[in-house]
């Protein structure tokens, strides 16, 4: 499982060493629905949980996360996103929003398909708080294209502006 840090790297959260020196992490704050924006949270505790898992190819690129999530997905024409549970991609064309904060307006949407499942996976994550989304890098470079996902969508505006976003 990988994070935006605050110098725009991927942080693999599976190689945490047991002390980390001021480590942050990207979302989107979607708490205020008026006012959306994109933080940067101090990386204080984190959850492990076994999950299944589904292995997801997002315009090529690859990226595990567990199956019970939710991801942004929508159609660029439209300039509108909505969260989707990972279960009911099913090959159904669906299109993930990725961005990235640092880069400014420049946003893009991939063809998303699950393209493996497992049964379980032993995950680390961030606690988040209800009305955060998580921007996981799916590249493993600087300034990486980024996703965002989240466990529990019940606090997040349906549909979002992509305006909104920016």
């Amino acid at each position: 499982m990988n994070i935006l840090t605050v110098d725009n790297n991927t942080y693999n959260l599976n190689a945490v060493p047991n002390e980390v020196d001021d480590l942050q992490y990207c979302v989107l704050d979607c708490t205020n629905p008026k006012a959306l924006d994109y933080f940067y949270i101090p990386l204080i505790f984190l959850e492990s949980f076994n999950a299944p898992a589904v292995i997801l190819d997002i315009g090529g690129q690859t990226i595990e996360m567990p199956m019970d999530w939710s991801i942004m997905i929508g159609e660029k024409e439209m300039g509108v996103c909505e969260m989707l549970p990972l279960t009911s991609l099913n090959d159904r064309g669906f299109e993930a929003f990725v961005y990235n904060p640092f880069s400014g307006y420049t946003h893009d949407f991939k063809e998303v398909k699950i393209v493996n499942v497992f049964q379980e996976v032993k995950w680390f994550f961030p606690k988040l708080k209800h009305g955060h989304l998580l921007v996981t890098p799916i590249e493993n470079k600087n300034v990486p294209k980024s996703v965002l996902f989240v466990k529990e969508a019940n606090k997040i505006p349906d549909p979002v502006d992509l305006s909104d976003v920016f």
